[in-house]
């Protein structure tokens, strides 16, 4: 098989503290074919925000999975860390 380029991600999703909003950051990912590499999740009980870190790579560009988890309920709002980085894998 030939090997296939994947770009990798990193976004920082800042949410309201539910417990069902990580669900739904999970299927949107999976659903836009992008492979979850991985991920870090704390909440400010002060505010009640959590913040999500998720590591992702796919072939498609980032912005597919940006516009759609910011259409999801509880997210304030979606960062990419531009130190993106090309990896080989194989498909």
């Amino acid at each position: 098989m030939k090997p296939t380029t994947l770009n990798k991600y990193k976004l920082i999703i800042m949410v309201d503290d539910r417990q069902v909003v990580l669900e739904r950051i999970l299927q949107v990912t999976r659903y836009r074919g992008f492979l979850i590499n991985g991920m870090h999740a704390e909440v400010n009980t002060g505010n009640n925000i959590g913040t999500i870190t998720l590591s992702v790579s796919s072939e498609r560009p980032i912005s597919l999975l940006v516009d759609q988890i910011n259409k999801l309920i509880d997210i304030k709002g979606v960062e990419v860390d531009n130190s993106e980085e090309l990896v080989a894998a194989s498909i």
